[in-house]
């Protein structure tokens, strides 16, 4: 019964149960017709007797042969491809880093670059007249 299987219980948003039982309702159909549905197994079965019965000596088809597993380092994979494209590393996050890099002082670094305002033209001439 279904008491015995142990389900978390989910809770499910509205639109999402909307969506649900309307991609059900698309598949839901009240009428049955087996003339749409073809058995291949049977039709396999039907011709292989057929073939016993005119004959011929059936035989199973051989199972594919099965090689090893390659097993590919997916990291690995990624980093050759970066590499092939002559894209460099990453630099390390800043907790990463070497200390001396992470403990820089503030001074020692470039001011950050601002986006030129509409008023940059104006501002530059009237240091120009100046």
């Amino acid at each position: 019964s279904i008491a015995e299987l142990d389900v978390a219980v989910i809770d499910v948003k509205d639109a999402e149960l909307k969506l649900a039982r309307q991609l059900i309702d698309q598949q839901t159909t009240f009428e049955f017709d087996p003339s749409q549905y073809t058995d291949e197994v049977g039709a396999r079965v039907e011709a292989a007797i057929q073939q016993k019965v005119e004959g011929e000596e059936i035989t199973l088809a051989a199972a594919p042969e099965r090689g090893g597993a390659m097993i590919i380092d997916i990291m690995e994979a990624l980093r050759a491809s970066l590499e092939q494209r002559g894209v460099r590393e990453r630099p390390a996050p800043r907790a990463a880093r070497k200390p001396s890099e992470a403990a820089r002082p503030r001074e020692a670094r470039k001011p950050p670059r601002r986006a030129p305002s509409a008023e940059a033209p104006a501002a530059a001439r009237r240091r120009a007249k100046k």
